[in-house]
């Protein structure tokens, strides 16, 4: 694995020979937004699934690339252990999904407990019901929705009742048939009243750690291909 110093490291080396990185200005843009404004949309980007920030006050497509989501568990007194956010959905013309096909949103790795530096695993569990399925992360699984003209379903979330407050992650991935299956996204939860500036920390700790920063890909395909002439040459 390239460590985030190694991939500075490279950026450096390739401005130094005068080789100028390609950023992604879309990209760059979409990290500026807050991940609790937006429901996931999965959309299709030249038959690659990606996520995005829909808004169905505005009925589009406000963030294209969007991999952090944000929510908080037990804003409704009846369900103090749960949230109904963030929603699924968009228009299916925009997403470039064809009405009456179906993707899953699947479960892939455990729920994450921020500790302040990192998040463990393995601290509490996470259920996600939806219609008259439910999975967990515990066991993993997936959650099946039908692309209609224009839809806005919510799964709702519910954590352990014993877990403790604080900041919890949830990695998923998005799948369809035919098409190559998304980077993770993640939905990270606020559970009891949890410190705002801890929470905060933990969500610039997915965007700069676990989310690749815009351009990185970018420079380490570029530096990839300078290694590469190299070796050739």
């Amino acid at each position: 694995m390239i460590s985030k110093q190694h991939t500075i490291g490279a950026a450096i080396a390739l401005m130094a020979f005068g080789a100028t990185p390609f950023f992604a200005s879309a990209e760059e843009d979409d990290h500026e937004h807050e991940g609790e404004m937006f429901d996931i949309a999965v959309w299709n980007d030249n038959g690659t699934l990606r996520t995005g920030g829909w808004d169905h006050d505005e009925e589009s497509l406000e963030v294209q690339y969007l991999r952090v989501f944000e929510a908080h568990l037990g804003e409704d007194e009846e369900n103090p252990y749960g949230s109904a956010e963030p929603g699924v959905g968009g228009v299916a013309a925009d997403l470039g999904l064809m009405e009456g096909t179906t993707f899953s949103l699947n479960i892939s790795s455990g729920l994450g407990m921020w500790n302040g530096e990192f998040f463990e695993y393995g601290q509490a569990n996470m259920s996600i019901e939806y219609g008259l399925d439910t999975v967990d992360t515990l066991s993993g699984g997936s959650l099946d929705f039908l692309v209609t003209e224009d839809f806005d379903v919510h799964p709702f979330f519910t954590i352990d009742s014993d877990a403790g407050s604080g900041a919890y992650l949830l990695e998923l991935t998005a799948s369809m048939d035919g098409y190559a299956t998304s980077d993770p996204f993640y939905i990270l939860f606020n559970n009891g009243e949890y410190d705002v500036e801890e929470f905060e920390e933990a969500h610039t700790y997915v965007e700069d750690v676990l989310v690749p920063a815009p351009g990185v890909l970018a420079l380490l395909g570029l530096f990839g291909a300078t290694a590469r002439r190299r070796r050739q040459g």
